[in-house]
This record gives C-alpha cells, sequence and structure tokens, in this order.
C-alpha cells in the first residue's frame, strides 16, 4: 500500500508537471507506469507446488442399500496447487475436501474420479494424484452384538472394581456385510487409573472383533453406553512405631549405647482385619554378640500375612557400641625415693590399694606395675613421718582413691 500511495503521488506530480512542461511530464507519466506494472506483479506473485499434507477422500451419494467397504489403498490424495504465497502459508488440510461421488455406480467394485474442493479463495487445483480410486461396494448389513466394559489401567493399591453395571447390553451394528460379521462386541473402555470413588457415567462405544481389534467403516446404534462402576476400598493405611530386635550381648567390658533406626516409623497397608493384629513391628534379629564396635545391619521388617509396608520392608539399624565406664582396684607398692647411702627407711604398710575409675577394657587391660606410688624422704633427718604417696596413673583413667591415704615411714640415718 505505501507503493501504491507513492506511485500515486507520482501520478499526481506528473499532471501538475504537464501542464508546465510537457516533455517532463511525458517522462514522469512513462515512469510512473512501468512502477505501476512491478507493482503489480511482485503483489500478484504465486507459487505452484504440492501441498505438504495428503488429503483423506470421502465417499457421496452411496447407492441406496450399499456401503462402502474399501477404497483402495493409498485412500487419500496429493493435490498440486497453484496461490498467492501470502495464501500458501495460511492454508491447513482443513481447507480441501477430496470427493468420490458414487452417484449411479451399481457394481460392487468400480473406479471413480476424484474431486478436490478447495474452502479458500484464491487456491487453483492443478493436478490431483492419483486422479481416480477404486471404491469397493456391498450390500448393508445390519447385526446385534453385546455391549461389554472393558477396564484399562488398575485402581489405585487399597482400591478395588467391586461390580460393573451399563445400559444398553445391546447395539445394532451395520455397515458393509463383510465387516459387521467381524464384529463380535461393541466395547466400552473405561480408565480405572486413579479412581477412588464409584462413577456413573457415558462412554463411547467401539467395535471390535472376537481378537480384540478395532473394526472401522462400521456403525453402532446407539454409540454411546451408560457405565456405573462401584469403587471400594479393601486397604487402609496406617503408621506404627519400629521395634527393632536385638539380640546376644557386646563383648566383655562394652556397652549397647543407643539403637538408631533409619525409618522409626512405617505405614502399613493391608485389611482392616491385617491392621488390626499388629501392635507394633518387630525386625528380623539383629545379633551384637561380641561386638566391640557400632552394629549397623540391613534388615527386614516381620510382617504379617496380608500386609505390605509403604516404602519397602527394609529398614536400617545401627547399634552404637561404646567402652563401658567403670572401676578397678589395684594393690600398689610404695616405692622410696631419695634416700641416702647406707640410710635405713621401712613404710608401714609397704603397699596401698589404688582405686581408678576409666572404661573397662583399658581397666582390665592393666596390671599394679601400671600404676607407681612413691614417697621422698631427700634430706630427711632420722625420725618417723607420715606421707601421702604420690600416685602416677595411665592416661584414660582418674584416681579415685588410695587407701590407705597415709603410710608411717620411718627413717634411721647412719
Amino acid at each position: 500500500m505505501r507503493i501504491l500511495g507513492n506511485l500515486l503521488s507520482v501520478l499526481r506530480e506528473g499532471a501538475s508537471v504537464i501542464a508546465g512542461n510537457v516533455t517532463l511530464g511525458l517522462l514522469s507519466l512513462a515512469l510512473a507506469v512501468t512502477i505501476w506494472f512491478f507493482v503489480i506483479d511482485v503483489e500478484s506473485e504465486s507459487r505452484t507446488d504440492y501441498f505438504p499434507s495428503p488429503i483423506s477422500v470421502q465417499t457421496v451419494n452411496v447407492p441406496e442399500g450399499l456401503a462402502v467397504s474399501k477404497i483402495s489403498d493409498p485412500s487419500n490424495v496429493s493435490v498440486r496447487i497453484t496461490a498467492d504465497k501470502d495464501v500458501w502459508d495460511k492454508l491447513s488440510v482443513d481447507d480441501f475436501e477430496a470427493v468420490a461421488d458414487l452417484s449411479g455406480i451399481k457394481q460392487r467394485e468400480a473406479s471413480v474420479p476424484v474431486r478436490v474442493n478447495v474452502k479458500r479463495g484464491n487456491v487453483k487445483i492443478e493436478t490431483i494424484e492419483p486422479a481416480r480410486v477404486t471404491v469397493n461396494l456391498e450390500p448393508i448389513m445390519t447385526s446385534t452384538v453385546p455391549v461389554k466394559v472393558k477396564p484399562v489401567g488398575a485402581t489405585p493399591l487399597g482400591y478395588a472394581l467391586a461390580s460393573t453395571r451399563f445400559s444398553p447390553e445391546e447395539v445394532e451394528v451395520s455397515g458393509p456385510a463383510s465387516l459387521v460379521e467381524r464384529v463380535a462386541a461393541a466395547e466400552a473402555d473405561v480408565n480405572l487409573t486413579g479412581i477412588r470413588v464409584s462413577l456413573d457415567q457415558d462412554f463411547a462405544l467401539t467395535a471390535r472383533d472376537s481378537e480384540g481389534g478395532e473394526i472401522e467403516g462400521v456403525t453402532l446404534d446407539p454409540g454411546m453406553a451408560r457405565v456405573s462402576l462401584e469403587i471400594v476400598q479393601n486397604e487402609f493405611t496406617v503408621t506404627f512405631i519400629v521395634n527393632p530386635q536385638i539380640s546376644g550381648n557386646v563383648a566383655a567390658g562394652y556397652r549397647a549405647v543407643k539403637v538408631e533406626i533409619d525409618r522409626p516409623f512405617v505405614q502399613v497397608t493391608a485389611s482392616v482385619e491385617v491392621l488390626q493384629s499388629i501392635d507394633v513391628l518387630t525386625t528380623e534379629d539383629i545379633s551384637v554378640d561380641g561386638a566391640e564396635s557400632d552394629v549397623v545391619r540391613s534388615v527386614k521388617l516381620r510382617l504379617p500375612e496380608g500386609a505390605r509396608a509403604v516404602g519397602g520392608d527394609e529398614v536400617v539399624v545401627r547399634v552404637t557400641v561404646a567402652p563401658a565406664p567403670g572401676e578397678t582396684a589395684l594393690s600398689v607398692a610404695v616405692t622410696v625415693n631419695g634416700a641416702q647411702s647406707g640410710s635405713r627407711v621401712e613404710l608401714n604398710p609397704p603397699t596401698v590399694l589404688v582405686t581408678l575409675r576409666g572404661d573397662m577394657p583399658l581397666l582390665q587391660s592393666l596390671s599394679p606395675g601400671s600404676v607407681t606410688a612413691s614417697v621422698d624422704v631427700s634430706n630427711l633427718p632420722s625420725a618417723a613421718y607420715r606421707f601421702a604417696p604420690t600416685i602416677q596413673v595411665p592416661a584414660g583413667t582418674q584416681l579415685v582413691k588410695v587407701d590407705p591415704a597415709e603410710v608411717l615411714v620411718a627413717v634411721q640415718r647412719p
């Protein structure tokens, strides 16, 4: 439109110039006419090519008492068209209609020309391939077949399809005799996936053979069935505490500090009767016999028959094993430090009973030599003294008491 506007402006200017200068005006008019034809050519640029999608062939004016049982393969045609480029981009398969007119056909098999109609303007049909199709006709047959409900998928766990009712129980199927004879039932496909409540609704019917294959080209009357499904909940889910079963004794000097489980609460799904039989969930035995370190086991839950655990029937149990605290008493000989040569030192009593606290494995490994008790008599004149001995204990232990707390030390110098 902008080009056209510019062209009109040129024409107006040319007309005004003609009045003042005939030669220049004629040149301007010639240039404007040239531009005009260029614009017309651009705006009318068209494209001729095959439409990319095949067009399905439909039959019309089928003779009374007959039905189309088959259209020769392929049952669609390709069309070569001419259209303006801006129209091409807007075309869809719905803009075309391929028709085989059966008016006046009496034989059972006939070659019929195909006519393609275009619902959108400015489109020209150049060629149709194939130009003809072969149509097979058969007498129309009507039969009665039973209605069946075909469940698809399954109800969620814990739910079940209790009963199915539908209406009508039979429908009429009509069409070409060879196709009608193959129809064994009219089936309603009902998807049970995720269904937890009863339903009552209409479902489309599909003609199928005895093997479940779909039969096309026939008509069901009625084409819908009312289906009522009763969905019941036969299982429930309840959460239970898990109680790990620990057996055996840890090694001497150790103790089981705590028991941990990765899933302390587990949901169990079962019938009401089975759930009522469960007080607490237990596991298989986990032996800690002789353990000196943590025991980690993956064990199964003990579930009654008919029950299942949500998330699986295995749990991981950790038994934390640590040294047990305790006390031990050792009789330790008291040693004398700092005595001069020739001096005589007497101790009463010569030994003390030392009580230590610590981890039992360490305490059980100690001997009397692991602890020392000593008194220092350096530079002491001859006399009797009472000393609290100096006690040295191993790392990891704690001195609780010394019995007796003091010893009598008699020093006699030469």
